[in-house]
């Protein structure tokens, strides 16, 4: 038992080392110079610098900075509370969606099973009052999509009912009917954890897929789709009971000639357009190299995967399939000979 135990601890560090010099982390990914740019400013506290990042006109990098300034002013909410007098529906949709994304770090991320009562009435009593603020921008700002999606995210929150659900995607619809950040969002609304069904989610992810142009980041739909299947099979499946158990049904599932087929004939839909212009893209990127690897198709995924850069974004594949996502991520780029080149 002692010889088994450093056995472990030696290949542990021997992985270690090789994620540590394949320079692979974990966290959001996005390219955006400026915003990075401005970060220690908001951090520090700097509410108007983080207002006026959210005035760039292109829809994908306002949605991307709206995403990351509400998780990075999670701690100055009061101060961006106290300014809502001015009726400023920028301030307003910013301190609606940090409120949102601070309440569900009190919830956390784990199934509703494992949030326990008293938990969930915190997160409860914290998440409400976020829809008056994302309400009122979204009657101060009424061509803004952003509230709506937002708001889809506060309502799975509090667990309202699917046709209030509904009723949001249309008026987010209504303002922009090809709302990228939307479109996921409405995934995990009509996936059978939330609000809806295999079959709901899948028609949904075809569909859009279907009417998405070259290099298009909603066709990343398609496997994140597949992997929400993936996710439930894995925790739900008594059969599946280890890592390995897990490993082998990734593989048979994702290298059915069915499910090869829609995922390869979007990922190259996908490769064919211009896909750095997307601020997000080395997410989709981790979605389609991911499904593509695990299926046996070395030649997309390579493709895919020169897209990733170094950087593990939260809830991709390689945590839903290996113990150690960042060496099972390290290995695939080493199959796929892409451990040498300088990631993008």
């Amino acid at each position: 038992m002692v010889l088994l135990k450093l056995l472990e601890k030696s290949i542990d560090k021997i992985t270690e080392r090789q994620v540590r010099k394949a320079g692979i982390t974990f966290g959001d990914i996005w390219r955006d110079p400026d915003l990075a740019a401005a970060l220690p400013a908001v951090r520090a506290g700097d509410i108007a610098t983080a207002r006026e990042l959210l005035t760039v006109d292109d829809p994908q990098r306002a949605d991307l900075r709206l995403h990351v300034l509400s998780d990075e002013c999670t701690p100055h909410l009061s101060v961006l509370e106290e300014r809502y007098g001015d009726d400023d529906p920028l301030l307003l949709l910013l301190g609606g969606s940090t409120r949102m994304k601070a309440a569900w770090e009190i919830r956390g991320g784990g199934w509703a099973a494992s949030v326990g009562a008293d938990r969930a009435r915190a997160f409860l009593a914290f998440l409400e009052p976020a829809a008056g603020a994302l309400m009122r921008a979204a009657e101060l700002a009424p061509e803004d999509p952003r509230p709506w999606n937002n708001l889809q995210w506060y309502c799975l929150g509090m667990g309202v009912r699917r046709e209030d659900l509904d009723r949001i995607w249309l008026e987010l619809c209504a303002r922009d009917s090809w709302h990228h950040r939307g479109r996921y969002s409405r995934l995990q609304v009509l996936c059978r954890k939330w609000s809806g069904s295999h079959e709901e989610m899948f028609s949904f992810a075809r569909e859009t897929a279907a009417l998405a142009g070259p290099g298009d980041a909603c066709l990343g739909l398609l496997p994140a789709a597949h992997r929400e299947l993936i996710m439930l099979t894995v925790r739900d499946e008594a059969e599946i009971a280890t890592v390995a158990d897990a490993k082998e049904f990734v593989g048979d599932y994702l290298a059915d000639p069915g499910v090869h087929g829609e995922l390869a004939g979007a990922a190259d839909r996908w490769l064919a357009g211009d896909v750095a212009s997307d601020p997000e893209h080395a997410n989709v990127a981790h979605l389609f190299g991911a499904a593509l690897y695990y299926g046996g198709d070395l030649e997309r995924a390579a493709r895919a995967l020169a897209h990733a850069g170094r950087v593990i974004p939260p809830g991709s594949l390689w945590a839903h399939v290996s113990a150690s996502p960042a060496y099972a991520f390290r290995r695939a780029l080493d199959k796929c000979g892409l451990t040498d080149r300088p990631a993008p």
